[in-house]
């Protein structure tokens, strides 16, 4: 059975960008005729203005984000890499540059260095969003890049074998992990967390 694994990237979003736009065009009005102001008009309209700034900013509305899905899958497999239309057979690829981070839902033990006054490192648990995997390959002499998801631990094991299979085919393959293998293994036993299905 030939490896493969159907991950999502992120596009820009056009209502976002809009936003951003009006945002920025505001804040120079504002600035413009900021010393002419009183304060009272000053403070409201820059409290409004950074109300506006950070709902974009972190908003989980789908229409207002900065970065929205794509419709498009990015799909990994023995045989290359497609993405919608794209495709880039393997016997195509001479080589491909990997940052693996992790997959969504990877609870690990993290270090915070404390503030003068605490000494000493603090031990605090943090959790990762999958979203931060990138690539970067290059086929007849092109370089396509992409930073892509990874739904779980099923699909972050199942792209490490796509990788060899790439290797295998004499793809020259460069990966850096931002966790090795044997620690992800240790915090999922730690956490408990699930390892879904490679999809």
């Amino acid at each position: 059975m030939p490896h493969k694994v159907a991950t999502r990237v992120y596009t820009v979003n056009p209502n976002g960008i809009v936003v951003v736009v009006i945002f920025i065009i505001g804040l120079c009005i504002f600035l413009f005729h900021l010393l002419s102001m009183s304060n009272l008009r000053a403070g409201i309209e820059g409290c409004i203005l950074l109300a506006i700034y950070l709902y974009v900013r972190n908003t989980d509305n789908p229409k207002w984000r900065m970065r929205i899905w794509d419709e498009r899958r990015l799909i990994f497999s023995g045989d290359g890499i497609s993405f919608g239309e794209d495709h880039y057979p393997v016997s195509e690829m001479e080589a491909a540059a990997i940052f693996l981070d992790s997959f969504d839902g990877f609870e690990f033990r993290g270090l915070k260095t404390p503030g003068v006054a605490d000494g000493g490192r603090l031990a605090v648990d943090r959790k990762t969003d999958g979203d931060n995997n990138k690539i970067s390959f290059r086929h007849n002499g092109e370089v396509e890049d992409f930073t892509f998801y990874l739904a779980n631990y099923a699909q972050f094991m199942m792209f490490q074998s796509v990788i060899n299979d790439w290797s295998a085919a004499g793809v020259n393959v460069v990966v850096k992990q931002t966790y090795d293998d044997d620690f992800i293994l240790a915090e999922m036993i730690h956490y408990n967390t699930p390892q879904g299905e490679p999809g």
